[in-house]
C-alpha cells in the first residue's frame, strides 16, 4: 500500500513539475518575442524619422524623441544596427524655430 502512494505521489511530482516547466519556457518565450516585436516598431520608426530628417532638418525636439526611442531600442537588444544612422542625427544641424 504505502508503495502505491509513493508511486502516485512520484507521478503527481513529475506532472507538476512538468507542467509549470513547460509554462514557464511559455511565458519567456512570449516574452522575448514581445520584446523582439517592440524593437522591430521602434528600429521602423526609427528609420523612418532618419529618413524625414534627410529631407527636412530635425528640431531640438525632434532630434531628443530620436534619442529616447533609441534608448529604449537599445536596452531590448544592442545589436548595433542603428548605430551608424544614430550618430549621424546627433550630427544633423537642427532646423530653427
Amino acid at each position: 500500500m504505502e508503495d502505491v502512494l509513493i508511486n502516485t505521489a512520484n507521478i503527481i511530482i513529475g506532472l507538476v513539475i512538468g507542467a509549470v516547466s513547460g509554462y514557464a519556457m511559455a511565458y519567456f518565450r512570449e516574452i522575448r518575442d514581445v520584446r523582439r516585436g517592440m524593437q522591430l516598431m521602434l528600429r521602423s520608426c526609427l528609420n523612418d524619422m532618419y529618413l524625414r530628417f534627410q529631407t527636412k532638418p530635425p528640431t531640438a525636439d525632434d532630434k531628443q524623441a530620436f534619442e529616447e526611442m533609441y534608448v529604449v531600442y537599445e536596452r531590448l537588444g544592442e545589436n548595433g544596427v542603428m548605430d551608424v544612422k544614430h550618430q549621424e542625427v546627433l550630427m544633423m544641424k537642427e532646423k530653427l524655430k
